[in-house]
């Protein structure tokens, strides 16, 4: 049976999201990219990402979040890539001046990728940070500089 807590923290942050405004703003350093949060179970969340101009048949990334609640402001999810067919890094939720913020639960290393990943959402606001640097020399491998800024994603009319 879901908790309150967990209703909130599904009820505001399943939905569709894009990042319209921002990747017009700046097309060549901001890629149009959309994210459907979908609930699977009671305690079960599904995140696909995809590029605009390639369509949700052809995401580039399905994370399983599978969540258990800790307390009325805390969540903790264990994490599944669909598409590699392996675990990911689990996270810990914390609610917060009506903000959701998601941190990795420390450090994550994917084979050669150490990964950096921050996401909040309000219900009408989803934001996120997805760096890869390479674990032998720091390089920057994929997503964005966490200099650069977060991703803005706007939540769409269902």
């Amino acid at each position: 049976m879901m908790t309150t807590v967990t209703v909130k923290f599904i009820d505001l942050m399943e939905g569709h999201y894009r990042n319209q405004r921002q990747a017009m703003s700046n097309p060549s350093r901001w890629p149009q990219i959309d994210i459907r949060l979908s609930m699977l179970s009671e305690r079960q969340i599904e995140a696909k990402s995809w590029y605009k101009y390639k369509g949700e048949e052809d995401p580039y990334n399905i994370i399983r979040y599978d969540l258990e609640e800790i307390n009325e402001n805390l969540i903790y999810s264990k994490t599944y890539n669909i598409l590699t067919d392996k675990p990911s890094c689990p996270f810990i939720w914390q609610y917060v001046d009506n903000w959701w913020y998601g941190n990795l639960d420390g450090e994550c290393i994917q084979g050669k990728t150490r990964m950096v990943s921050k996401i909040r959402f309000n219900g009408q606001e989803y934001r996120a940070i997805d760096t890869g640097y390479d674990l032998e020399t720091g390089a920057f491998r994929w997503g964005k500089e966490e200099t650069e800024g977060e991703f803005l994603f706007t939540r769409l009319a269902k």
